[in-house]
């Protein structure tokens, strides 16, 4: 049996969102993981570009990670390390957002 055909037999849209989130909030979720982990970071300073990119990331790690510790958070810093050094981030905040 098809997913959408046992979720309409009960009555629900198939195409419903389960989980949505502002990009306000998103980046409000990351900035507080930015204040507790690696405050040297300019989000500020971020393009269009970069600032959706660490969004959508972040999407996608709400969905992968646990809320506990701001892993969630952590794991979209980490993802975008790279980029992030340009804001900031330094190879020692690295050890600090790892899990390990």
């Amino acid at each position: 049996m098809k997913v959408s055909t046992i979720l309409q037999n009960v009555g629900i849209d198939p195409d419903e969102p389960v989980l949505s989130i502002s990009a306000e909030e998103a980046i409000n979720n990351i900035l507080e993981a930015i204040e507790e982990y690696c405050p040297n970071i300019e989000i500020d300073k971020m393009s269009k570009k970069e600032l959706l990119s660490l969004i959508l990331c972040y999407g996608n790690c709400v969905v992968n990670y646990h809320p506990e510790d701001y892993h969630q958070e952590r794991a979209a810093l980490l993802k975008n390390f790279e980029m992030l050094k340009k804001f900031g981030l330094t190879n020692e905040d690295y050890n600090t957002l790892d899990f390990c």
